[in-house]
């Protein structure tokens, strides 16, 4: 049984603690669900289309998260700090690096990692609400000013691209033949 395994657990709770609020703060919390869900389905279904054997496990949307963030960092680029990147993207190449060195000792499904963390990055990109810097100083009379206008992703935008993403996922369940392996029951139980 592939993506199962109490380190596997730990590495999923602890990137979705450290990259969940990131991503809902930045995309807004409807636009994270989104993102969470399709990166589920993505995942899974890449797991389906190369994997025979069957498949259990929770970090595939979690890599979408990373994913989106990824996108999120790049496009807003010029107003996060570089500490708060450099931080964040030391935390991303080590849930990588810690999955792939799990799936060498443990049932871990890289494929489902795969397919959902480029999910994450091109639902990010088309979703990505990106800041602005404004010149509050014109408006408000003052000498100097910058404020920072934050703004989130579109919910009705958000929710068109995860439909046509669905579809688009759901056409490959018709054109792709997946590897499957008869599983026994009692092999599992």
């Amino acid at each position: 049984m592939q993506h199962s395994g109490a380190f596997h657990v730990v590495l999923g709770s602890w990137s979705l603690l450290t990259f969940g609020p990131e991503v809902c703060r930045g995309y807004g919390s409807f636009t994270f669900f989104l993102i969470y869900v399709l990166g589920g389905i993505s995942g899974n279904l890449t797991s389906f289309l190369h994997t025979p054997e069957p498949t259990v496990g929770g970090t595939g949307p979690v890599f979408a998260i990373i994913g989106a963030w990824l996108i999120y960092q790049n496009q807003n680029k010029d107003v996060i700090s570089k500490d708060d990147f450099d931080r964040m993207f030391q935390k991303a190449v080590i849930t990588t690096a810690a999955s792939f060195i799990l799936s060498h000792f443990g049932p871990i499904d890289d494929w489902t990692h795969l397919g959902a963390v480029l999910t994450g990055i091109v639902y990010g990109f088309f979703t990505c609400a990106t800041l602005q810097l404004d010149d509050a100083s014109s408006r408000s009379g003052q000498d100097e000013g910058i404020a920072l206008v934050k703004r989130h992703a579109d919910p009705c935008k958000s929710l068109i691209i995860f439909t046509i993403f669905i579809l688009f996922l759901s056409s490959l369940l018709f054109f792709v033949e997946p590897p499957l392996e008869t599983v026994v029951l009692e092999d599992y139980v």
